[in-house]
């Protein structure tokens, strides 16, 4: 790693990297990225081995964290809308199978 680069995120897998990196140079901060050593020599993608860090400049480093940031709160807003109408829809089941059974 460059000694200018700071890793400012752990990705789980190849594709969660694609799309932090694609996040970031949308804002045009150069990403790069950067596997664990024994992962990329036994080109494991899974689990603690497959784990990817994602590198920016050092200048860059608060700007990226905060789109990260912003990037995990979408997420957690759009799995928390999601959870919410499978719970409304799981609830009208319920209301349609105690109308039949009356």
């Amino acid at each position: 790693m460059s000694k200018d680069n700071e890793i400012v995120y752990w990705a789980e897998n190849e594709a969660e990297a694609v799309v932090v990196i694609a996040q970031l140079e949308q804002y045009h901060i150069p990403a790069v990225k950067l596997r664990e050593g024994f992962g990329a020599m036994n080109s494991l993608s899974f689990g603690i081995f497959g784990q990817i860090a994602i590198a920016v400049p050092k200048d860059r480093v608060s700007e990226a964290e905060a789109i990260i940031l912003a990037m995990d709160e979408d997420e957690t807003e759009w799995e928390t809308e999601e959870i919410e109408e499978s719970e409304e829809d799981f609830e009208s089941d319920e209301d349609d199978s105690e109308e039949s059974v009356s």
